[in-house]
């Protein structure tokens, strides 16, 4: 599938009208769907930035969300999952990213399970022009030398943790940066932000700073048509990553960003041989972060992504986060469900999660650890009458459970899913068996006799 970009500069007080050109492989109809940015006002205010390789990036990842969200796997995909796309970026540094283009290529394809191939094009149109009957004094002004951090803020319970810890640690006289995003066609992540920085400006005051980015499409495309979808968003955290970095190149003293996730999600080992591969979300594995470090290596961007739980289990991130009562007061405001919004077979159509998704799992296991596993969700797998029925994960989850696979097993498969280093192998592996013990404590504490017979737990 061959994308176009296609920009028309920007007006006053808004960025630029960014619209993703194709031709419809069926019909052979050319049709072209508006992808927005939306309060780009609020970025540009710290940044004052919007030509610099960070903004460049934050432009790659605009787009490769817009399309990876465009065209559904059912619909344009050769084998009912793996699309292909060819793709022109339009950069104000051409020259930089140009020798980039393998790098990209590798990591975009890692990510989504497609297949990239990509190329730039000089960009010769302004991206944003400040409104300019703005009040300066309404103009919020920043002073670099305050932040200590920058961490990605998603809404979830991983980055929820990882940014209590470095509030709780933050000296007297810093602060840090959350940086988040949201797409008002998935309106969720939006409401779990809000809500805990509602909290957090109870907690920790005046201690950070939120920046957020709204990116999406339009619903329709020019011909009036909706829009197919794949809602898989594999491709978000890349997005983010655009956000994060662009932001934190516009620090001088700050070069990390920060991304707070369980080293078992990280790695997303499969449950089972037949959901290896491109059936395996790598939105934040290692060799992504590896291959996306590598293109802003080359291109001089001084942004380095770190994941300070990369060896962590979720069960591990609760029980050490820094402040037990921070946490309790805002944990239930996360979500860190996959499967959000498909209510039709919930038992508790109430819930805002469907308790019986991976996430879920692994959620409810990790707040076991400090007795937190207390919230509502929409199946309670523990007392399930069907447990191995109760989501499509299931079997899946069970055979995982009851096969015990031993760390040389788990290292070979890390190395044939997802190109783990040599020198983390064991630490990983590792991470993967500590991971599974925390389920399985979970369910020989909590589970039903029905669930605990079915597993072979005594």
């Amino acid at each position: 599938m061959r994308v176009n970009i296609e920009i028309t500069a920007a007006s006053n007080g808004q960025f630029a009208n960014i619209f993703l050109c194709y031709t419809e492989p069926e019909t052979e109809i050319e049709k072209k769907v508006q992808l927005k940015v939306h309060d780009f006002t609020d970025l540009h205010d710290f940044t004052n930035d919007t030509s610099s390789l960070g903004f460049d990036f934050f432009l790659i990842s605009t787009i490769v969300y817009g399309i990876d969200d465009l065209f559904s796997r059912e619909k344009y995909s050769f084998n009912g999952w793996t699309r292909e796309f060819e793709i022109q970026f339009p950069v104000y540094n051409t020259d930089a990213w140009n020798p980039v283009v393998d790098n990209l290529n590798e990591a975009l394809t890692f990510l989504t399970g497609d297949y990239w191939t990509v190329s730039f094009s000089s960009l010769n149109v302004r991206m944003y022009v400040e409104r300019g009957n703005r009040r300066r004094s309404l103009i919020p002004q920043y002073n670099f030398g305050d932040y200590e951090f920058a961490s990605l803020f998603s809404g979830g319970l991983d980055s929820l943790i990882g940014v209590i810890d470095e509030l709780t640690n933050v000296p007297k006289d810093k602060k840090g940066i959350l940086i988040s995003h949201f797409d008002w066609t998935y309106k969720g992540p939006n409401n779990d932000q809000n809500r805990i920085i509602g909290k957090f400006q109870n907690h920790f005051s005046d201690k950070f700073t939120h920046l957020r980015c709204r990116v999406g499409l339009n619903n329709v495309d020019n011909n009036g048509d909706s829009i197919s979808r794949d809602t898989n968003q594999r491709s978000r955290s890349i997005l983010f990553l655009g956000i994060g970095s662009f932001i934190v190149n516009a620090v001088p003293n700050l070069n990390t960003l920060l991304l707070p996730e369980n080293g078992t999600i990280s790695l997303n080992h499969p449950l089972t041989p037949s959901r290896s591969s491109s059936l395996s979300t790598r939105t934040t594995h290692p060799y992504f972060i590896k291959k996306i470090q590598e293109v802003f290596g080359q291109v001089g961007l001084s942004v380095l992504l770190h994941n300070p739980f990369s060896f962590s289990t979720k069960g591990e991130m609760v029980f050490n986060c820094s402040d037990s009562i921070v946490l309790n007061d805002t944990f239930n405001d996360s979500v860190s469900c996959g499967k959000r919004g498909h209510k039709v077979n919930w038992t508790n159509r109430n819930a805002r999660q469907c308790g019986v998704c991976m996430p879920c799992i692994y959620r409810r296991a990790s707040l076991h650890k400090l007795n937190l596993d207390n919230e509502v969700y929409g199946k309670d797998l523990l007392n399930h009458p069907d447990p191995i029925n109760a989501s499509p994960d299931m079997p899946a989850l069970f055979d995982y459970l009851k096969t015990n696979l031993p760390a040389e097993g788990i290292r070979r498969n890390l190395l044939v899913n997802g190109s783990v280093s040599q020198d983390n192998l064991s630490d990983f592996a590792n991470v993967v068996v500590r991971s599974r013990g925390e389920i399985l404590s979970w369910i020989r504490d909590k589970g039903s006799q029905q669930l605990k017979t079915s597993l072979g737990i005594r």
